[in-house]
C-alpha cells in the first residue's frame, strides 16, 4: 500500500514570511525596499569630566581626528552642535545646563578618517558640519538629550559687502590646500582675530551673540564663496586697544586697533553689518540628564 508523502514542516516565521511577501509585491509593482538607515556620525571614544574649579575659560579645539573642549557648560555644547548663533536661541532650563561645566575629549575612529580622506574634497563648512553632527550624537548618547526646534522672529545683523567690496586683507585660501587644513578662528577675546581657511558663514557664526553686535545673530549675506585667511584688529566693547602684532601674517600695514568691531570690519576687510529682522531657529529641551559615566 502506497503511503502519502508529507513535505517537512516549513520553519518560516511570520516575520520572514511577511518580508518575502513584501519583496514579492515590490517586484510586481517596481517598488524597491527602503535602504537601511545610515547611522549618524559619531566619535569612537569620548571622555566627559567635570571641569576643574580653577579653569580659566571655555576653549574649543578641533583637529582632523579629535574634538576637545575645556570648561564648557552644556549650553555651549548645544550651541555648537546645533549651530545656534546666540544665547537667545539656546534653552535656559534646567538651570544646571548653564551652571555646571565639563571637559570633553573625543576622538574619531581611524576607519572614519580614512573614509573622509577618500571622499570628494570637502569645504570648511562641510567639515565643521560633520563635527556638529558628531557632537549631537554625543549629547544624545551621554546626556540623553532630546530637543525640539522652533522658529522665532528675532533682530539680526546681516554681514554684507561694504562699498568698494572686499579689501586685499581678505585673502582667498587656495582651494587645493583646503583638504589638508582645519578652519581656525580665534582672538576675539584679545581684539586681534586671526582666521585661516574660514568661510564667511563660519565668520558670521563667530560674530554672532557678541556684545559688539548687541547679542544678535549674524547671518552671512556677502555672497562670497570659498574660504579666506585674514587678520582683524579692533577694540572690544569696554576694553582698551590691543597693541598691534607686527608678526601677524598677510598684513602689510598696521591697522588702527583703536576702532570698534563694526568700523574695523569695514576699514580692514571691506565688510559691514546691516540691522535686519528675520526668523531664527530656537531650541527647546524635551529631556536631558547629567552625563553617563565614561
Amino acid at each position: 500500500m502506497s503511503g502519502i508523502h508529507h513535505e517537512p514542516a516549513n520553519p518560516m516565521t511570520n516575520r520572514t514570511r511577511a518580508a518575502i511577501l513584501f519583496l514579492a509585491a515590490a517586484s510586481v509593482t517596481g517598488q524597491q525596499p527602503p535602504p537601511p538607515a545610515t547611522p549618524p556620525p559619531s566619535f569612537e571614544v569620548a571622555v566627559i569630566r567635570p571641569s576643574a574649579a580653577d579653569a580659566t575659560g571655555t576653549n574649543f579645539m578641533l583637529s582632523s581626528s579629535r574634538f576637545s573642549v575645556t570648561d564648557a557648560p552644556l549650553t555651549d555644547l548645544i550651541q555648537f552642535a546645533y549651530d545656534l548663533k546666540t544665547n537667545q536661541q539656546v534653552p535656559k532650563t534646567p538651570a544646571w545646563i548653564a551652571s555646571e561645566k565639563f571637559d570633553v575629549d573625543a576622538t574619531i575612529a581611524d576607519a572614519d578618517l580614512e573614509r573622509s580622506q577618500q571622499a570628494p574634497l570637502q569645504t570648511s563648512d562641510q567639515k565643521l558640519e560633520q563635527y556638529r553632527l558628531r557632537v549631537r550624537t554625543l549629547l544624545a548618547e551621554r546626556f540623553n538629550l532630546k530637543v525640539t526646534r522652533q522658529m522665532k522672529d528675532l533682530p539680526v545683523y546681516a554681514l554684507v559687502l561694504a562699498k568698494g567690496g572686499p579689501k586685499p586683507a581678505l585673502v582667498p585660501a587656495p582651494p587645493d590646500t583646503l583638504a589638508q587644513r582645519t578652519p581656525t578662528l580665534g582672538g576675539f577675546s584679545s581684539g586681534q582675530v586671526k582666521a585661516g581657511a574660514v568661510s564667511m558663514a563660519v565668520f558670521a557664526d563667530l560674530l554672532s551673540g557678541r556684545p559688539d553686535v548687541d547679542g544678535r545673530p549674524v547671518v552671512d549675506a556677502t555672497g562670497l564663496k570659498g574660504s579666506f585667511d585674514f587678520t582683524l584688529v579692533f577694540v572690544r566693547s569696554g576694553a582698551q586697544p590691543t597693541p598691534y602684532d607686527a608678526t601677524s601674517p598677510r598684513t602689510t600695514t598696521a591697522p588702527d586697533a583703536d576702532v570698534p568691531l563694526l568700523t574695523a570690519l569695514e576699514e580692514q576687510l571691506g565688510l559691514k553689518l546691516e540691522p535686519r529682522r528675520a526668523p531664527v531657529e530656537v531650541l527647546v529641551i524635551d529631556h536631558v540628564e547629567p552625563p553617563t559615566p565614561n
